[in-house]
């Protein structure tokens, strides 16, 4: 009998015991789902925001989750969402009849303000402020140029920048020959260590180190070649200074105006084929718009 009852006690124990754990674990469960819940929430908060103009005035809207949400007034307020861990800022000016409106894209990793969008008309100025700062602006009116084909008669302009040797009885020079630069210079003082370089201008538009307008600046890259490094990469070591180069140049090339809206080119890429797309923003003709993504 007495054996019975520490049995009986002791299967008491037992089962008080499992119980306990089993509640532990189920507690421990749950917290871990909710925690998952939510950060599958907040990393669910993308969508896109439109301001441009149709033919009854300003349109803007959000899409969410594929739902898009017209919003009415005849001014664009961009409020950014609280959720949103970047924006992403698109603007096109107006197109003109000669050429389309200029493109720019802007990103953000937060901002805390509304912003006041207005975009522009055929041929005007877009812009997005926040109060009166001006965050972003594409200029309308053909201000999108594009430099035309590497035909011989292409370049404008090709000066050296940099300081050269001098001592070489050759004085530097950059001439066009075709659809290359001919570029002659000294490779040190020592008389007669001359150089003369024939750089295709296809190259020079490939390699450029940087670019403003219609200029485009070329660090010389032949030393860097011929220690086997593919030009792509020597491009990229140039301001490091692991190797010499002899000379830079400033090419100024010949440019047009631009006959395709890039925001639209832009939006086609993003299989965006409803709202802004319908107005075509920034091309010839077309008034310019503003698309914010995040």
């Amino acid at each position: 009998m007495v054996n019975n009852k520490k049995l009986s006690g002791f299967s008491l124990f037992e089962a008080c015991v499992t119980m306990l754990i089993v509640a532990v674990f189920v507690a421990l469960c749950s917290s871990a789902f909710t925690k998952r819940h939510i950060t599958y929430q907040e990393s669910d908060g993308h969508g896109r925001y439109e301001c441009y103009r149709n033919g009854s005035g300003i349109v803007q809207r959000y899409v969410e989750n594929n739902s898009p949400r017209n919003v009415p007034g005849t001014t664009c307020i961009f409020r950014p969402p609280r959720y949103a861990k970047y924006l992403l800022i698109n603007v096109s000016g107006g197109g003109s009849g000669s050429g389309a409106g200029e493109f720019k894209s802007m990103f953000y990793t937060s901002i805390d303000q509304p912003l006041t969008i207005s975009p522009g008309a055929a041929s005007g100025t877009s812009t997005v402020k926040k109060g009166s700062k001006t965050v972003a602006s594409a200029s309308g009116g053909a201000g999108q140029l594009v430099a035309t084909s590497t035909a011989a008669n292409n370049v404008k302009n090709c000066t050296f920048k940099s300081r050269l040797y001098d001592g070489c009885g050759t004085s530097p020079n950059c001439a066009q020959a075709g659809t290359n630069l001919s570029v002659t210079f000294c490779r040190s003082n020592t008389a007669g260590d001359s150089q003369t370089l024939s750089i295709p201008i296809a190259d020079i538009k490939a390699y450029r180190q940087s670019y403003s307008g219609a200029t485009l600046e070329y660090a010389d890259i032949s030393n860097y070649v011929g220690h086997n490094i593919e030009p792509k990469d020597a491009v990229k070591l140039i301001p490091s200074g692991t190797f010499d180069s002899y000379f830079t140049l400033n090419v100024e090339f010949q440019t047009q105006q631009s006959q395709q809206s890039q925001m639209e080119n832009y939006l086609t890429a993003l299989g965006i084929t409803d709202g802004i797309a319908t107005a075509r923003p920034g091309a010839v003709n077309h008034p310019g718009g503003v698309l914010i993504l995040w």
